[in-house]
């Protein structure tokens, strides 16, 4: 055995001892013989996913409310599309359309005998015919329906009151019983709209981003007049 074999042996049993003490390992002598001691990254792995020290990669899963936040962020969206395709008359209506009633004119309740207007209302339509509604917010009974052909203005006289004021817009109109048919727009404004003496408000129906007439899409259809 020469020197350079017994250095070779020296350091293959300081490796052994160290291996003993750390677990197994591979080390490599001067010479650049590499040597193993038993499968290393079995035996290290296992030592350190069992010391704490092993950390494998997090397995990312997908939440209940995380898929509910995407579900709600979805259908905030496709609403005003679906409702904004009625208004354009994209859905199929087979019905024959007649003739929409002149702007300007009202519907009452049957039992109204008269009254006394003291404030106004002006609406302004988009592409869409459209009939404004008013109704009584605590008792839900209907007070007044506004005709408006698409693309005009008008300026009706209302009772001073405070009202629930719902939109039904669309293209072909098909009577006070089914509005515009499958492409019937229906939705109520968020906040009651309140009309004092000698005063009054103005709705635009055209849609924009800094519109300040927040509304909500009807699950219902619009109620028969």
């Amino acid at each position: 055995m020469g020197l350079d074999d017994r250095d070779y042996m020296r350091d293959r049993r300081r490796a052994e001892r160290e291996a003993a003490r750390l677990g197994s390992a591979s080390w490599i002598d001067r010479k650049g013989r590499v040597e193993h001691d038993g499968p290393w990254f079995g035996a290290q792995a296992d030592r350190n996913y069992r010391t704490g020290r092993y950390r494998p990669n997090p397995h990312v899963t997908s939440r209940s409310w995380q898929k509910w936040i995407f579900l709600l962020m979805g259908v905030s969206v496709l609403i005003p599309l679906y409702s904004e395709a009625q208004r354009k008359g994209w859905l199929p209506d087979f019905e024959k359309a007649v003739p929409f009633p002149e702007t300007g004119s009202v519907t009452v309740p049957e039992n109204t005998v008269g009254f006394v207007s003291k404030s106004f209302l002006t609406i302004g339509a988009s592409e869409a015919n459209a009939v404004v509604q008013l109704f009584d917010p605590e008792t839900n009974r209907h007070a007044l329906s506004i005709y408006v052909a698409a693309n005009r203005r008008v300026t009706v006289p209302v009772p001073s009151a405070t009202y629930r004021v719902r939109l039904i817009e669309g293209p072909n109109w098909h009577g006070t019983t089914r509005y515009f048919g499958p492409n019937t727009s229906y939705e109520t404004v968020a906040e009651l709209m309140t009309f004092r003496p000698r005063s009054g408000h103005l709705i635009d129906l055209h849609r924009r981003p800094d519109g300040n007439l927040k509304t909500r899409m009807m699950l219902s259809r619009p109620s028969r007049l």
